[in-house]
């Protein structure tokens, strides 16, 4: 996780249904924690990503419509607002590869909204983290 130099990347959430699927927007609690990242080491460790609980101050249960065959793209920057557990080994270089899992559980805010429910994973991609 960079505190100075964190640089965005984009995770993709596709709707290959033949529906409307409404999904929380990122800014609020509901959909701030939806996504998440898997990390895995060259020789097989796995590591959870996950954004650190915060404090809204200003919050409600907002929604994006995502078109058939549409898209909702999530600027991502990891940055100090995420968590990796257990810690990573510190060394100069890690080649890792890492899937991005999109995850909304079955709740009566998912109900009463209509927001999709359940897990979707991305493919997983090869990186080599730096250590500066």
């Amino acid at each position: 996780m960079s505190k100075r130099r964190a640089r965005e990347f984009y995770v993709v959430l596709t709707n290959i249904s033949q529906e409307p699927q409404p999904v929380w927007e990122y800014w609020n609690s509901w959909g701030f924690q939806a996504i998440s990242f898997e990390l895995t080491t060259a020789d097989g460790k796995k590591f959870a990503v996950t954004t650190k609980d915060r404090t809204f101050s200003y919050n409600f249960p907002s929604t994006f419509v995502v078109e058939p065959n549409e898209h909702q793209v999530f600027a991502i920057r990891f940055d100090d607002s995420w968590a990796v557990e257990p810690a990573l080994p510190t060394v100069d270089e890690m080649p890792i590869t890492l899937k991005a899992i999109y995850c909304v559980s079955a709740n009566p805010d998912t109900a009463k909204f209509h927001v999709w429910t359940g897990r979707a994973d991305s493919h997983s991609y090869n990186f080599t983290l730096f250590q500066y």
